[in-house]
């Protein structure tokens, strides 16, 4: 399985719509989960450019004043979806593999960038991450760094990173580490 998280940060330009055709084409991505679009909704020929005309089944979520807007979309030859949730700050799809019948949940997220909603945001990634029994793939642009080192600045406080870390901990989630960048 192979897919693409990706802060996009505004869709509007063409060739970010080219870069994920031609992506999806060579890579032959399995799902498409962008964050930060900045819209309500894509026409369908905008999303049979993205995912290269293969069969692809999307959901998009409205961003919240300036910010936000989320869009996931899975290859129907792949999986089958059983469920469909949008939270405050989440896409869910419930998931089968059709090769291997491998059920799990992928989870796109674009946390708030203000700090008066980030707890909002935690306590949502806990509720949904909690209740679910099978496994579960999260990502997406989470707004909370883990670490000082993942700043590129020297202003950092550690609350937001002390309870998403905790959070993270207590879903027993694993990060996977970037290679060959340092910041996303």
């Amino acid at each position: 399985m192979k897919g693409i998280f990706w802060n996009c940060n505004g869709f509007a330009d063409g060739k970010k719509y080219r870069f994920l055709s031609d992506l999806t084409k060579d890579k032959s991505l399995d799902f498409i989960a962008l964050s930060e679009t900045g819209r309500a909704s894509f026409p369908q020929n905008t999303l049979n450019t993205i995912c290269a005309g293969r069969d692809f089944i999307w959901h998009c979520m409205a961003p919240h004043g300036r910010s936000g807007g989320l869009i996931l979309g899975v290859h129907l030859l792949t999986f089958d979806v059983g469920e469909i949730e949008e939270g405050d700050f989440f896409i869910r799809f419930k998931l089968r593999h059709k090769e291997d019948d491998f059920k799990f949940n992928l989870i796109s997220v674009y946390g708030p960038a203000q700090a008066e909603f980030k707890s909002n945001f935690l306590s949502e990634m806990i509720r949904v991450c909690s209740k679910e029994t099978l496994p579960i793939i999260i990502g997406g642009d989470f707004n909370i760094i883990r670490r000082p080192d993942e700043k590129n600045n020297e202003n950092y406080s550690d609350r937001w990173p002390f309870m998403f870390n905790a959070v993270i901990d207590a879903l027993n989630l694993r990060e996977i580490e970037l290679s060959r960048r340092k910041f996303t």
